[in-house]
């Protein structure tokens, strides 16, 4: 007797061939924030561009030749360059967009706060622009690409212009739940970027506080 050709050697009928799991494919988020920043938003950045740059112009040589400005003021001013400095390149850039290098809980909420002294905003903008940055360096996406208006001198000039103050006035805002889902998710990051205004303030007044306290004088705030 000839088996059929559904028939295996041992008298059975070969299951049916498994059915192939169904693929969902996760729509990607959007990189840019459905809501725009506002007019006030946008003001504050142009305050805090335009008056320290006006005021250091006008205070420094009429403080100096006067005598309201001192050593003790250079000393305190350098001091907090360096240590905002070092927040912006070491911890906003280097650690929390690159993850260059790795840092206890300490380490990590010390470079949040002192990136945020630097009053470049919040730790997760910040961090959310500059991947997108690093995703289309200089191209279409890229947030603040000099390129943005053409390749001829007075495109290039007013692209310089946009790349490092203008991009600041553009209410589209860059995704965070697109560029940096991981910080989102780390509550010591997430809650130093929600105090940006109190940081604001404390890098605004802790230098005069200091320089009164220093000099134990009205004069030295």
């Amino acid at each position: 007797m000839t088996a059929s050709p559904e028939t295996v050697t041992n008298g059975t009928i070969p299951a049916a061939a498994p059915t192939p799991p169904t693929v969902t494919r996760r729509t990607p988020l959007p990189e840019i924030e459905a809501e725009p920043s506002g007019a006030l938003d946008r003001f504050l950045v142009g305050l805090f561009v335009a008056v320290p740059l006006l005021a250091v112009l006008a205070a420094i040589p009429l403080a100096w030749n006067l005598g309201w400005l001192g050593w003790h003021d250079v000393v305190i001013a350098l001091v907090f360059y360096v240590i905002s400095g070092m927040g912006i390149s070491m911890g906003f850039h280097r650690y929390f967009t690159h993850s260059s290098f790795k840092a206890n809980r300490g380490l990590k909420i010390a470079l949040a706060v002192a990136g945020t002294l630097a009053i470049e905003g919040p730790v997760l903008v910040w961090v959310a622009d500059h991947r997108r940055h690093h995703k289309y360096s200089d191209k279409e996406g890229d947030p603040h690409s000099p390129w943005r208006f053409g390749t001829d001198w007075k495109a290039l000039t007013k692209g310089f212009g946009y790349a490092h103050i203008g991009w600041l006035f553009n209410p589209n805002r860059t995704s965070q739940a697109r560029f940096c889902p991981d910080l989102l998710a780390d509550k010591d990051v997430s809650r130093i970027s929600r105090w940006f205004p109190g940081i604001v303030a404390v890098s605004l007044l802790a230098p005069a506080l200091i320089g009164g306290l220093w000099s134990m004088s009205i004069a030295g705030a």
